[in-house]
Order: C-alpha cells, then sequence, then structure tokens
C-alpha cells in the first residue's frame, strides 16, 4: 500500500486546536455524519501532507525529514491514511459524493421515523433540529451572557434561595400535599410531564450556550436511559473550543438554566397556592429544579452535566471510559494476580485520578443497580409470584452482563487458574467439595426466623356495672392493688338504685298494710291480689339486690398493676354504665406478638423456643416460648402474614422489661439439615409457594 497516493483533507471539515495539560492536539467534525475525531499534533502534521500527489512512502519520507520530534515508520502511515479513509475526511470522488449523499439521506429518514441509536441502556431518539430557530434567536438573546447579566443572575437565584428558606415551613407543608399526600394518578402524572418541560428547558440551556460560542446544535430529542425516558440536546461542537470554559459554560448552561427557572418559580409560588393550578406548576418546577440539578445533573459519577463538567477541569477526556478500564486492569492484576496488558499508558498523574474515580464511579453504580434491583424485585415478589421472579432475576442478569462485558469470562477463567490449575489444586478443590457436601447433608443446626416486635402484657379492663359514683378504691398510690381479704376492688354507689329501693321498700311496708286489713276484713279475692303483688314486688327486689351486688366488683385472680387515675381522684367520679374505669396489667407476665411470613410458617410451631434481645435492658436476652400461631386479616398484596404470640419467660432474677419495648426475635425452629437452610431460603426468594 505505498504506493497509494493520498487525497487531501476535505475542505468542509471542521478543524479545531485543544489544548489538554500542555498537549496540542486536533479535533476534526465530519459534518455528514457529525462525527468527531481526535488527532495528535504529529497525526494531524501527516494528514496536512495528504495532497494528492505524493504517496505514502514520500510522505513518510517528508515528515520524517521535517519533524524534529517525531518519526513515523510506513505501517503507522499506512494505518493513519485507513483511519482518515475509515472516518471519510479525505476529499471523495465524484461516486464516492453520491455514495455519500445518499447514505445520508437514509440516516435522515431513520432519524424521521424515531428509529432508536445508541445501545439497551442508552437508547436515544431524534425529534428535530434546532439550529435554524436558534440562529433566529441567539442574537436576540445574547446578553444574558453578558457578565453584568450573569451577576444579576446570581443574586436573583440568591435572593430566591433566602425566600424559600424563610418559607421553610410553608415548603415543608406543600410538600406533604404536592408528593405525599396525593393519591391521584393525575396527579402523578402532571408533576411528570412539568417536569418533562423543565428537562426540555434545561436541555435549550445546553443548546443556546452553545450556539452563543460559535457552535452548530443539530439533534434534539428523548432518550431512554436505563429504560427512563429523558430529554436529550446533541452539543458536541463544544469539542472544537479551544478555551476549556467555553465547553464547562456550556455544560453547565442546563443547569444553571433550570435553576434560574426554579427561582422564577419560587416568587410565583409565594404568592399563588399550590391548590391553584398555576401554584401546583411552580412548586413542582421549584423543587424538580432544585432536586434534579444538584443530585443528578451536577454528580460527576453519572454522565450528566457534572461529569463533563469534571472531565474539562481536567482536561482529561474519556474520562470514565478510561477510569473504569484502567480500576477494571488493576483489580485484574493487583487482587485477581492476572496477568493481562495495561489498556492505556497514562502519565502518572492520570493513573491516579482514574484509580480514585474508577473506583467512586464502580462503588457508586453498583450501590445505585443493587438498590434499584432489590426495590424492583421487593415489588415484584409482593405483587405476583414465582414466575414473575424468575423472569425479573433474569433480566437483571442480563442487564449485569450487558454492563460487565467480559468480567463474566474473567471470572470464570480466574476461578480455573485458582482451583484447577494444577493436579494438587484439583485434589484440595476436590476435597473441599466433599467436605462441603458432608456438611451440607450431615451437620443439623436448629433454623431461625428472625422477626421484631414489642413487649406487651395481659390485660383486664374494667367496666361499671352501673351507673353510680366511685365510693371505695382498692389500690394505692404506686397502682399496685391492696387484696385485702374479703374487700373488692371497686365499690360504686349508685343513688338511682338507692332511689328504686326506697321505693320498692316504702311500696312493699304499703302492700302490707293492705294485706293485714283484707285479712281481718275476711276479703279473700283481695288478699290473694295483694300475694300476686307481693311476690312481683319481691321478684324486683331481688334483682334490685342483684344490680347492688354489682357495685361491688372484685379484682381478678393474680398480681395485677393499674393504669389509671389516682385513687384520691377516682373518689366520687361518676361513671355511666359501661364506661371503662381503669385498666388492670398483669405485673409479672409478658409476651411479644411478631409478624411470621407464611413462607416461614411451617417451621413454627406451638412450643418452639425462642431468644428475645433488648437494648438497653439488663440482662439483655431474654427466653421465650411459642404459645399461639394465628392468621392476621390484613392482607398486602399477596402477601399472607401470621401473627405468633411469644411468652416471655421471666424468673427472680430477670426483671420484667418496659411495655412498648422494641426488641429482636429468633424463633428456633427444629434441627434440619444445612442444604434445607439454603433450600428453604431459595425457595423464600423465589416465592415458590407462588407459582403464578
Amino acid at each position: 500500500m505505498s504506493d497509494i497516493v493520498p487525497a487531501p483533507l476535505r475542505q468542509d471539515l471542521k478543524i479545531s486546536k485543544l489544548v489538554q495539560q500542555g498537549e496540542l492536539s486536533f479535533v476534526i467534525k465530519e459534518p455528514d455524519k457529525q462525527e468527531y475525531f481526535h488527532f495528535t499534533d504529529a497525526q494531524y502534521e501527516v494528514m496536512a501532507l495528504f495532497d494528492g500527489s505524493h504517496d505514502l512512502t514520500k510522505v513518510m519520507e517528508i515528515f520524517n525529514r521535517q519533524s524534529q520530534l517525531y518519526e513515523f515508520d510506513l505501517e503507522d502511515i499506512v494505518e493513519l491514511y485507513e483511519s482518515c479513509r475509515e472516518f471519510q475526511l479525505l476529499r471523495r470522488t465524484k461516486s464516492e459524493q453520491n455514495a455519500a449523499l445518499l447514505e445520508k439521506i437514509r440516516e435522515e429518514r431513520k432519524k424521521k421515523v424515531l428509529q432508536g441509536q445508541g445501545s439497551v441502556l442508552f437508547l436515544r431518539f431524534q425529534l428535530v433540529d434546532p439550529n435554524d430557530f436558534f440562529n433566529k434567536i441567539i442574537d436576540k438573546i445574547r446578553f444574558l451572557w453578558h457578565p453584568t447579566a450573569v451577576k444579576m443572575q446570581v443574586g436573583f437565584l440568591l435572593f430566591a434561595a433566602l425566600v424559600v428558606l424563610f418559607q421553610g415551613d410553608r415548603f415543608v407543608q406543600d410538600f406533604n400535599r404536592v408528593y405525599l399526600q396525593s393519591n391521584d394518578g393525575m396527579g402523578y402524572l402532571s408533576v411528570w410531564l412539568i417536569a418533562l418541560g423543565a428537562i426540555a428547558v434545561h436541555e435549550c440551556g445546553h443548546g443556546l450556550t452553545c450556539k452563543h460560542f460559535g457552535g452548530d446544535v443539530h439533534e434534539m430529542g428523548f432518550l431512554l436511559l436505563a429504560f427512563q425516558p429523558c430529554l436529550y440536546c446533541n452539543v458536541n461542537d463544544a469539542w472544537l473550543f479551544e478555551d476549556k470554559w467555553q465547553k464547562i459554560y456550556v455544560a453547565l448552561a442546563g443547569v444553571w438554566v433550570e435553576m434560574m427557572l426554579a427561582s422564577i418559580s419560587a416568587f410565583v409560588w409565594l404568592v399563588v397556592d399550590v391548590a391553584n393550578p398555576i401554584g401546583f406548576v411552580a412548586f413542582v418546577l421549584l423543587t424538580i429544579g432544585t432536586a434534579t440539578s444538584l443530585l443528578v445533573n451536577l454528580n460527576p459519577l453519572l454522565k450528566f452535566d457534572g461529569y463533563y463538567i469534571l472531565t474539562d477541569v481536567l482536561e482529561m477526556q474519556n474520562l470514565r471510559q478510561n477510569s473504569i478500564a484502567w480500576f477494571s486492569w488493576t483489580l485484574k492484576t493487583k487482587i485477581l494476580r492476572m496477568e493481562e496488558e495495561a489498556p492505556l499508558t497514562p502519565s502518572r498523574r492520570e493513573r491516579k485520578v482514574y484509580l480514585i474515580y474508577g473506583t467512586l464511579v464502580t462503588l457508586y453504580m453498583i450501590a445505585i443497580l443493587s438498590f434499584i434491583a432489590i426495590l424492583g424485585y421487593g415489588f415484584v415478589s409482593s405483587q405476583f409470584g414465582f414466575l414473575a421472579n424468575i423472569a425479573f432475576i433474569y433480566l437483571v442478569f442480563f442487564l449485569v452482563k450487558k454492563i460487565t462485558g467480559s468480567w463474566g469470562e474473567t471470572l470464570v477463567n480466574w476461578a480455573k487458574e485458582v482451583f484447577w490449575s494444577t493436579k494438587k489444586r484439583q485434589y484440595i478443590t476436590i476435597a473441599g467439595g466433599i467436605f462441603i457436601l458432608l456438611a451440607l447433608i450431615f451437620w443439623q443446626p436448629r433454623i431461625r426466623i428472625h422477626s421484631s416486635g414489642q413487649v406487651e402484657a395481659p390485660s383486664h379492663i374494667v367496666y361499671a356495672p352501673e351507673s353510680g359514683f366511685i365510693a371505695y378504691v382498692g389500690y394505692n398510690e404506686s397502682r399496685t392493688m391492696i387484696n385485702k381479704q374479703g374487700l373488692p376492688f371497686l365499690v360504686l354507689t349508685s343513688p338511682d338504685l338507692n332511689l328504686a329501693q326506697n321505693e320498692l321498700q316504702s311500696s312493699k311496708n304499703m302492700l302490707r298494710m293492705q294485706q293485714q286489713e283484707a285479712s281481718a276484713e275476711s276479703e279473700r279475692a283481695t288478699g290473694l291480689r295483694l300475694q300476686i303483688e307481693q311476690s312481683l314486688l319481691d321478684e324486683k327486689m331481688r334483682a334490685l339486690l342483684v344490680q347492688n351486688n354489682s357495685l361491688a366488683i372484685a379484682g381478678p385472680e393474680g398480681r395485677w398493676l393499674v393504669e389509671g387515675l389516682p385513687p384520691q381522684s377516682m373518689l366520687g367520679r361518676f361513671y355511666g354504665m359501661g364506661d371503662e374505669i381503669v385498666t388492670l396489667i398483669a405485673e409479672k407476665e409478658r409476651f411479644i406478638e411478631v409478624i411470621v411470613d407464611q413462607r416461614d410458617l411451617y417451621l413454627v410451631n406451638v412450643g418452639d423456643k425462642g431468644r428475645i434481645r433488648f437494648a438497653g435492658v439488663a440482662p439483655a436476652i431474654y427466653q421465650a416460648t411459642v404459645t399461639m400461631i394465628s392468621p392476621v386479616a390484613k392482607l398486602e398484596g399477596i402477601e399472607q402474614s401470621l401473627l405468633v404470640r411469644m411468652e416471655i419467660d421471666l424468673d427472680e432474677q430477670h426483671a420484667s422489661p418496659p411495655l412498648g419495648l422494641s426488641a429482636e426475635i429468633i424463633i428456633f425452629g427444629q434441627p434440619t439439615p444445612l442444604w434445607r437452610h439454603f433450600f428453604h431460603t431459595i425457595r423464600k426468594i423465589l416465592r415458590a409457594d407462588l407459582w403464578l
């Protein structure tokens, strides 16, 4: 290929110098596909020698003769030429121009029908080309980037922040009304649509700032970032800016515009209540704009605005990609002791930055993706069954495999090297496997069910049998029952019953006089009638006596503590029939009721022992016994929980734990082979009890 005569560079290319860490390089934009390519200073000097008259050998000789710092061999020149051809940076023949035009038309048609571009986790769809619109309005709003205007915006932003801080109580109340207390699906949809509007303004901020500094913006649309719909604006022309601060301003512009929108919304919210649609929109813009800007867009560990600002400040392009590659190589070579060629040749400063940033990104992404996976699996598991769980786990496995790339194969090769590379290691691995298998079969520890609960005690509520006043109280100031022999616990006196008793006694005396008169006059019929009335009157007297006897309330057997008013306050107090007077709490007996998942039910039986751990109570560990198992009426999704009551074993050495004290509970089941422990855990996670 040394006799190939390369064509010169295309005249419609946009070429920009880039100085990073004192080193000169060049960024070239190919206008048809809107692609950008980075070349070193030496590579660009070679490309400048492509003039259509010298072959590659001659180009190599001219460059090596002119350059005092660099030297290329023919293989390097050929490789650079092939790259220029592949990137379509060289002048094309008429037929090549026609082919490129047809390809460009096909690409534009694809974009018009919303064909997705990118990977499954980063899929974008172009909607509009805003470049002409931005060209029309940029001169009219260019004053917004003037230093004086920027200072005024900073002051306005700080003033809005102070306004919100001084309205903190109202902000919390409205936040609860808009986000926490609303159960209306349309309300959440409205919040989502308003948020998309704020993001659209955010992206326009990027595009207009890029246009202000001389770049073109040919692409705006929406993308699916990890299946989450977002909007985007392609401002890759910022790569052509020679001043790094212009790139930083472009990256920061979206956040800045969104914060200004939030500041304006703060003053609207100040005068309009969120019950009004205008106030509702303003409050959502205030909260969403602030939260997304500070927590998401400025987060340098995510590939949003904060990341690009960091790369421009550090003057290190492809920071995320290179950091992950360097961290991965370091992990393989330093931790796993694998031999692998370094993917990069960074400087000492770059190695340090790559290792720190790669570590932070890896840990952050593991935490975020784990949280999302656990949250999603919890929802699927609570609403569906076994098959849905299997499908969700497969989806997570697919995404993890997609994200980690070749790491799965790397771990397999590492395991082979560690456990199976020599005869000695094979014997050790086989022996270890046999030992683990025997332990799984013959080791039978007690299976454990973990839960939590609060201390409770048997109680007895004392109600007023009749309406009346408290005449006697059978407990002292320390709320301990007196329990004197023959004395009731409480005694009431009822004026109504006393009045009724006096009336009946008067009627009985009157009836006795009438009977004496009838007997003296030998009126037999009258005597019989009076005897009947006497019987009815005696029946009423007996019923009234029963009611009077019920006013003396006897306490239940056992030792009880009283929850109620002091005895002095009780005396003379009136209670209506059926009113609650006091509550009696068992002095020594204590129990805990815990909620057990239905998947653990077959492991728990009445009589099983358990262990209760309290915080701040001596001794911290109590023993308990399962005394009752009953279903819970409340259902959550497909979950059916069960209530297990455990009696706390108390003796003279163990003080009764306070009521309401929280505790962690372990219920010990029967001795079970170790393999069943693992089987139960997997069965529980997968919800094998629910197939649909």
